[in-house]
């Protein structure tokens, strides 16, 4: 007997565990496939500062979200660096740690230790991680010339392809429909 009421609250703690806790499940309204990115200021490593912003009509972007402890970011390293080398002029890429479980002095060890090409980031209290609906690493965005999210994780293996699509700019009625963002006064929606 003392088992089953023991049995029965620890299912009962777990119910409530798993109905409060965001641990380990994505929002629903973070930032989708078809959605309009969110936009964000970040210093890298280096002391520049990138603003999502200024990519628009200018080239795609390529934002990974990653820890130095991320084996499965580890194994991103040389298609990232491949992708700097070869294609830097069609496609930005930032790569923002999360600062979880990770400090700005492990990010440059990380950063030297693999000898890291592109620009890497710190997210000081996490803002722009949040803003992603970021929970587990690496997750990778694949923002377009006019700011649409067009991958959210599931990023090719092989980019080039796709760059083209990437950066080719659409109308403002294309951006919105798109977007999704359509309400009922517009008709190309």
């Amino acid at each position: 007997m003392r088992n089953i009421r023991l049995k029965k609250l620890m299912a009962f703690c777990l119910a409530v565990f798993f109905s409060t806790s965001s641990f380990a499940f994505a929002e629903e309204d973070e930032p989708s496939e078809g959605q309009i990115a969110p936009d964000f200021s970040i210093t890298t490593l280096d002391g520049k500062k990138f603003n999502l912003k200024d990519y628009r009509g200018k080239q795609a972007v390529y934002l990974v979200f990653w820890n130095t402890w991320c084996t499965y970011c580890m194994k991103k390293i040389p298609k990232l660096k491949h992708a700097q080398d070869q294609l830097s002029n069609q496609i930005k890429i930032i790569a923002v740690n999360t600062g979880l479980k990770d400090s700005v002095k492990k990010s440059l060890a990380f950063e030297k230790r693999f000898e890291i090409n592109y620009p890497l980031a710190f997210d000081h209290g996490k803002k722009v991680t949040d803003l992603y609906g970021v929970w587990g690493t690496p997750t990778e965005f694949i923002i377009d010339i006019n700011g649409i999210i067009r991958h959210r994780d599931g990023v090719p293996d092989s980019i080039e392809e796709k760059l083209v699509s990437w950066n080719t700019l659409i109308s403002a009625d294309e951006s919105i429909a798109a977007s999704g963002e359509c309400s009922n006064n517009q008709q190309t929606c």
